[in-house]
């Protein structure tokens, strides 16, 4: 039967399955705009747990298996390795991090990531110390990116991941798959689709369309920027997840739509070597399990320093919940009822039900002005937003308008990419004035910005804008090399060098 967690109008709803919430994406069309909203609800998910088939099971030592499967002992150990061809799929590719003590004759749990971009090593070169630390395998996807369809994007992915677990020792029940954006969709989708996955990380944005329930139960850390636009998304999985027993915690922090910060994904991290604990599919670790306490702790009390009482909630519930049967939780317990019957807590939940109602009814109204106006209308429009968010009622307030103008820059990258892509000049160079108005530091308006001087016919022009775009660290070389409307430039000089800066930027 589906229940609705929020109180969006029902047309935002669709049911999926006899007793689900469904993930429904929305899509919002206007006179020159056709662009994806984030998905507004879930649907309940059928889940059988199952048991593992007979080849995953251990029924030796590592040593032999080893032998037996022949893993490739000549990969690079302690350093990201840009790109990896697989041996059977030519035109598969992969970025690799194997710790510097990796092993062939033991097994690793692993993380395979996927990029909104397809930059398969920029998550490998922020997180390959946590990789060092907790001894991790991470591989990068280099070919799935925003844009392909599932069916396109299956194959790719099941091939990569059959390469890997070829050439290297994975731990089979300690899978994992981490995601950003689109990527994040992706990340969900495998473990979602082709399975044998113990948990996703999901980085600013949450799960796919679903076409009837979910077969397979998976662990879910979410991680989502205060003021980026999909963390109404985020809250709303989160709490689908909950009435559905899965696995989960939900963790903001002071960010916009991006990975999430290295200290942020070293508490998810964390947080999956315990629930593998809990699930007794690796060994209890004291010391992991402390450090994931005091994590906890710290981000507990600095949410109650900030007089913000979801935030406590959540993450007392979600530690006592992961560290439930392995420690004491009893003080967690108490803390937790504390705040519960609390009328701040109260107060909170229902303004921020208002306010996801408020953001939601703000970006169908704004993207549907979005190619009605010129930039005056835009420049005073956003100096309202502005106003508004530098000086709110309330701090959740503040974080609502400043998600809803980072949603106008994502309204603005798409405006200006379609109308580029069906040769309107002229919208294209409004849609992008609009663009740098709601985003100015965002390197893409540059490289939208080169692009439409190309597509003016003005190379030294579009040479200027992508130096500016790396300068300020542009670093999407996949898509900047593939680009068809940069080819009458790709042998200049100028370009050449702009690639290598841009490249680069990929590593930091």
């Amino acid at each position: 039967m589906l229940q609705i967690l929020t109180n969006y109008t029902a047309q935002n709803f669709s049911a999926g399955g006899s007793d689900g919430y469904y993930i429904c994406n929305k899509y919002f069309a206007t006179k020159n705009l056709f662009f994806y909203l984030v998905p507004v609800v879930l649907c309940l998910f059928s889940c059988n747990t199952g048991k593992a088939e007979a080849g995953n099971k251990d029924t030796t030592n590592d040593r032999i298996i080893t032998t037996s499967l022949g893993f490739d002992t000549t990969l690079p150990k302690g350093s990201v390795v840009d790109s990896i061809q697989c041996r059977k799929s030519p035109g598969q590719y992969y970025s690799l991090y194997l710790p510097s003590n990796y092993s062939s004759d033991k097994k690793y749990p692993c993380v395979y990531f996927f990029d909104a971009h397809a930059r398969g090593a920029m998550p490998l070169n922020m997180y390959h110390l946590l990789a060092e630390k907790y001894g991790y395998v991470l591989i990068g996807s280099l070919t799935s990116k925003n844009g392909m369809q599932w069916p396109v994007n299956k194959p790719g992915i099941e091939a990569m991941m059959a390469d890997t677990k070829e050439r290297i020792n994975i731990d089979p029940t300690r899978v994992y798959t981490a995601g950003f954006s689109g990527g994040s969709r992706v990340a969900s989708s495998v473990a979602i689709y082709i399975g044998g996955v113990a948990g996703v990380i999901g980085c600013a944005a949450g799960f796919p369309r679903i076409e009837g329930g979910i077969n397979q139960k998976f662990a879910y850390f979410g991680l989502s920027g205060e003021y980026d636009f999909n963390l109404g998304e985020m809250q709303q999985l989160d709490d689908a997840l909950e009435h559905n027993g899965f696995p989960h915690q939900l963790l903001t922090t002071d960010g916009i739509h991006g990975w999430a910060p290295a200290a942020e994904f070293n508490t998810a991290l964390l947080w999956m070597q315990v629930n593998s604990m809990r699930e007794k599919t690796s060994t209890k670790d004291d010391e992991i399990i402390k450090a994931l306490k005091e994590d906890f702790d710290l981000r507990i009390k600095a949410a109650h320093k900030t007089n913000d009482p979801i935030k406590e909630h959540l993450l007392t519930t979600g530690l006592i919940a992961v560290t439930g049967g392995l420690i004491d939780v009893a003080d967690y317990k108490r803390q937790e009822a504390s705040i519960i019957a609390g009328p701040a807590y109260q107060k909170a939940l229902e303004q921020q039900t208002n306010l996801q109602k408020q953001e939601q009814t703000l970006q169908q109204e704004l993207a549907g002005e979005y190619s009605q106006h010129d930039e005056t209308w835009w420049a005073q429009k956003l100096k309202d937003l502005n106003n508004k968010a530098n000086k709110p009622k309330t701090p959740a307030e503040g974080h609502m308008y400043k998600r809803v103008i980072n949603y106008l820059g994502l309204v603005g990258f798409m405006s200006v990419t379609q109308a580029l892509n069906t040769g309107d000049v002229g919208h294209a160079t409004t849609f992008l004035n609009i663009f740098k108005l709601a985003d100015p530091e965002n390197t893409d308006c540059l490289y939208l910005e080169a692009m439409l001087e190309m597509k003016k016919g003005n190379p030294p022009l579009a040479l200027k804008a992508l130096e500016a775009a790396a300068q300020k660290g542009y670093s999407e070389i996949a898509t900047l090399i593939t680009e068809p409307a940069f080819a009458g430039i790709k042998d200049d000089a100028a370009f050449k060098d702009i690639l290598t800066k841009v490249r680069e930027n990929g590593k930091k």
